[in-house]
């Protein structure tokens, strides 16, 4: 009898076991591939690798030089992209900080002797190449909506934090950044990585800007130079022939020393144009060190930040 017992629950725990495997569905992991995917689906990430990377030297006839060259165009060619991610998975909520290094090369297209600013018939007599290695890093936070296997559909892109990026020779930095639009509530942004916007979500979604419209924008920057340094916005997407991405230059308004180092602030518009698309896009702020941009010895010093937007 003892022995028909034992039997019976061995049976029953045989059957519970086969029951338990049979009916649970584990659901996807968020492994590298699968991050990829979900990450370059969403349109203003992967826009801004777009303007992240200038293709080449873009036009500014800046007509002034803090060394020895004087710059008539300035920019970046990407020639390698490589992400890296580290994931934390609690329950159904993943967070993952994606590191995207960068290679490439700054490209200096300028003139040994002065020009007027502004000119533009202007054309450069030699060009400096100076290689780059700019390590980029965004959270990104998913939620789990389906328990199936379903070739990680089972993964939804939640939120993104703001970029933040810098070189290895870190001789300037983005402190904050401002962002004003006559009737609105000011963007203030002091700290990139824990900057959240919410895919879809009506109120924490990207924010919105119109055709036609004018933010003015400020940055704010540490540098170690007391001359002018290099800032930038780049924004949009270029279309075929049509719509090419605006690359601005953003103007020295105050600089003041504090102690070894330079507290200073840009500020330029960033314009929503009437032939810009609709969509979501990413803007990319650039701060370059004037020793990089204006002489021939200085090695690249570049910190980044960015900003995704929706035109609707």
């Amino acid at each position: 009898m003892k022995i028909l017992l034992k039997f019976f629950v061995i049976l029953l725990l045989m059957v519970l076991v086969g029951c338990n495997k049979s009916n649970i569905i584990e659901p996807d992991s968020l492994n590298d591939e699968a991050l990829i995917r979900l990450i370059e689906s969403e349109e203003a990430i992967q826009n801004f690798d777009e303007n992240f990377d200038d293709g080449d030297a873009t036009g500014f006839f800046v007509g002034k030089s803090f060394g020895n060259i004087y710059p008539i165009r300035v920019g970046r060619r990407v020639t390698g992209i490589q992400r890296t991610f580290s994931r934390e998975i609690i329950g159904d909520s993943a967070k993952v900080q994606v590191t995207t290094e960068y290679n490439g090369f700054l490209i200096i297209a300028g003139k040994f002797s002065p020009f007027s600013p502004g000119d533009t018939t202007i054309r450069p007599d030699t060009i400096i190449t100076k290689p780059f290695r700019e390590i980029v890093k965004r959270n990104v936070t998913f939620k789990r909506i389906s328990s199936r296997f379903d070739n990680n559909k089972a993964w939804k892109l939640q939120a993104i934090s703001l970029p933040e990026g810098s070189t290895t020779i870190r001789n300037i930095k983005i402190t904050k950044v401002e962002l004003m639009l006559p009737g609105r509530v000011p963007l203030i942004i002091t700290s990139p990585l824990d900057t959240y916007f919410f895919i879809g979500d009506p109120i924490r979604d990207l924010p919105q800007r119109k055709k036609d419209e004018t933010v003015s924008i400020k940055v704010y920057i540490t540098s170690n130079s007391p001359e002018e340094d290099f800032v930038t916005i780049t924004y949009g997407k270029k279309l075929g022939n049509q719509w090419p991405k605006i690359k601005r230059k953003l103007e020295l308004v105050s600089s003041v020393q504090v102690g070894d180092n330079w507290e200073k602030i840009y500020q330029g518009n960033w314009n929503i144009f009437v032939t810009h698309p609709f969509g979501r896009f990413h803007s990319v702020i650039n701060a370059v060190t004037n020793e990089t941009i204006y002489t021939i010895q200085g090695q690249v010093s570049s910190f980044t930040w960015g900003i995704p937007y929706k035109v609707n």
